[in-house]
């Protein structure tokens, strides 16, 4: 989480000659790992536009973080090989997206404004028939939302909220406050966790900058859209640890609380949370046993992890002590 306070347990520098920056890595190493951030195009369903990729930068596998309808467009992020692990983290991150609804009978801009704040919170929904999920109601959070402009029977709003929050849902509902038919004309999704649309590449940008790559040998262009995994981790809290604990957590050991140089404020107890490297590289996906203020004291287990996202032995089994 970028704007997190930083509370420092213990003083460590990072050793020179074990991990690299992450913005430092090569191109094949971030093919390997890495992901793109597609501005997905209206008419194609999210998995093909994950195939398309897969195909033109000939990769052995892809996967998209989140779906999004074939009548959606905006930010869709595709892993790389084995940057497809990362899913879990920005797949359920928070989501904002406009909207353009139109409804059955013109309604006063006010009353729409006001109807539309009644949404912020916890809401209740079915998912709608047209979705891959199970239709069972189950409720999810709105943290914003807004009206951008009401127009004859058009709206335009904007809103932001909980994954698996379903907007075509929220447009139906939203008719039936207001007495009449609502249908959603336009879908963008506009942020993903830390990403924004002004991260996004189309599809032919992505396919050009590799191809540049590949036959002109020139990486700038493709180091503008090919994107290290760990800015898929921006939104999470984060704790960085000793180089001295690093290959025990890259080999699945639980953190303890002794391995912390540094930790973001605000982690709460079971909370999903990023272990990082003193050099910004991502070890693993966790699930946070204690606070932030408890993990500053104490010596016991800190977080269990979830997934691992670095090789073992990239730092040493026993640390060297000077």
């Amino acid at each position: 989480m970028e704007n997190a306070s930083w509370y420092t347990r213990e003083k460590a520098e990072p050793a020179e000659e074990y991990g690299t920056l992450p913005e430092k890595r090569s191109i094949e190493e971030l093919l390997q790992k890495g992901f793109f951030i597609v501005d997905k195009p209206f008419g194609p369903t999210s998995n093909q536009v994950s195939h398309w990729v897969k195909e033109e930068i000939d990769l052995q596998k892809t996967g998209h973080f989140g779906t999004l309808d074939p009548n959606a467009t905006g930010i869709l992020p595709v892993g790389l090989n084995q940057g497809t692990r990362v899913n879990n983290a920005l797949a359920h991150a928070s989501k904002e997206y406009v909207f353009l609804a139109e409804l059955e009978d013109e309604k006063d801009k006010e009353k729409i404004r006001e109807t539309l704040q009644d949404f912020k919170g916890v809401n209740k929904q079915v998912p709608p028939e047209k979705s891959a999920v199970k239709k069972e109601e189950r409720e999810r959070e709105v943290y914003q939302i807004e009206l951008v402009e009401a127009r004859g029977k058009e709206v335009l709003g904007r809103v932001k909220c909980e994954s698996g929050f379903y907007v075509r849902v929220l447009i139906n509902q939203l008719g039936e406050k207001l007495g009449t038919e609502a249908e959603m004309e336009e879908l963008r999704r506009t942020q993903q966790g830390a990403l924004s649309e002004e991260d996004s590449d189309t599809l032919q940008d992505i396919v050009d900058a590799y191809h540049f790559y590949r036959e002109e040998d020139d990486e700038e262009a493709l180091r503008e859209v090919l994107y290290p995994i760990e800015k898929a981790v921006l939104h999470l809290r984060k704790i960085v640890v000793k180089d001295s604990a690093v290959n025990a957590v890259a080999n699945g050991a639980d953190l303890g609380a002794a391995g912390i140089s540094q930790l973001q404020d605000g982690i709460s107890e079971g909370e999903r949370i990023a272990i990082m490297t003193l050099k910004g590289e991502l070890i693993a996906l966790a699930e946070a046993r204690m606070t932030s203020e408890k993990m500053y004291d104490s010596d016991e287990t800190a977080a269990t992890l979830n997934s691992v996202h670095m090789e073992p032995e990239t730092y040493p089994k026993r640390w060297k002590q000077d």
